[in-house]
């Protein structure tokens, strides 16, 4: 049950990180003598998202989250949204650790400044919950 919130919450810092970060290349690898790049910028995107989707799964997997994993890749919200509700202090500490140990500083800093209760009303608010 406490791995399920780990994941959902891991899994909503991801979506929120790689949005804000592909956004940013795209803002600034924008070109004025090239009509091309908005639609060579959407491609990106979509492939990096898709990529960074599939290293957490990994990372998920990896760490012990093999439930909480394959509710995210079957895009299982109803199980994502329980094991955010259940998520406790020491879970939400462990998913920070994780995500810096695995190359995702920014978003651990990001968790860091969030008390664990902001982090999944933020997540929930993303599920539309």
């Amino acid at each position: 049950m406490k791995n399920k919130i780990l994941v959902l919450v891991l899994s909503g810092v991801l979506a929120v990180g790689i949005i804000s970060v592909v956004y940013a290349q795209g803002r600034n690898n924008t070109s004025s003598d090239n009509s091309s790049s908005p639609m060579m910028s959407a491609q990106n995107i979509g492939s990096q998202l898709k990529d960074s989707f599939n290293n957490m799964i990994k990372i998920m997997q990896d760490n012990g989250f093999s439930d909480e994993a394959k509710a995210m890749q079957n895009r299982d919200y109803d199980a994502m949204n329980k094991f955010m509700n259940n998520l406790n202090d020491t879970d939400y500490k462990k998913m920070i650790d994780i995500m810096q140990s695995n190359g995702y500083g920014s978003m651990a800093n990001m968790m860091k400044s969030v008390d664990k209760g902001n982090m999944t009303q933020m997540h929930q608010d993303m599920m539309g919950r």
